[in-house]
């Protein structure tokens, strides 16, 4: 009788750690899931204000050359509107950039959602940046210029990707 019990034991050990085991994984892809739903959650809140008329406009013009090129840039010669839309956009990609760098949303999607928009804005204001670092804060625009150098690399992997899938 104490085989039958001790077998028994044995099979109710198993199913148990079965069902550990199974419950894991599924609690594994929830979590997975429930963190892909927060990446586009979070990337839908930024690309709604992001594409906004009114912030696609400041880009357009900042973009074309209109407040002057890279070198002269100074949002203090901007008019009040401007001068609120160039900070917004400045903040709003610091924000991309700190969420990206804290693994709070994957790079790979920002890359796919917004491919040109952020390296484009670092280069016309980054002068401006770089002298505001010397004068307001060492800490201005870091995130922003961390996510650009992430926009780099992964542009040159790609083009080194490129150029040797051509060539096999």
């Amino acid at each position: 009788m104490g085989d039958i019990w001790a077998g028994v034991a044995a099979v109710s050990a198993a199913i148990s750690a079965l069902v550990v085991i199974v419950a894991s994984f599924f609690a594994y892809s929830q979590i997975r899931e429930a963190r892909s739903a927060r990446h586009v959650n979070l990337l839908l809140s930024f690309q709604e204000k992001y594409h906004s008329p009114m912030a696609r406009g400041f880009r357009y013009r900042l973009l074309s050359g209109e407040f002057g090129p890279p070198e002269e840039f100074d949002p203090a010669r901007l008019g009040v509107d401007d001068f609120h839309s160039f900070w917004q956009l400045h903040d709003q990609l610091e924000m991309l950039g700190v969420l990206v760098d804290r693994r709070l949303l994957d790079f790979d999607l920002v890359l796919a959602c917004f491919h040109r928009s952020p390296p484009q804005v670092w280069a016309a204001i980054e002068p401006y940046i770089l002298t505001r670092r010397t004068v307001a804060s060492p800490l201005e625009g870091q995130h922003f210029e961390k996510l650009v150098r992430r926009y780099q690399a992964s542009s040159a992997l790609q083009t080194r990707y490129w150029a040797r899938s051509t060539v096999l």
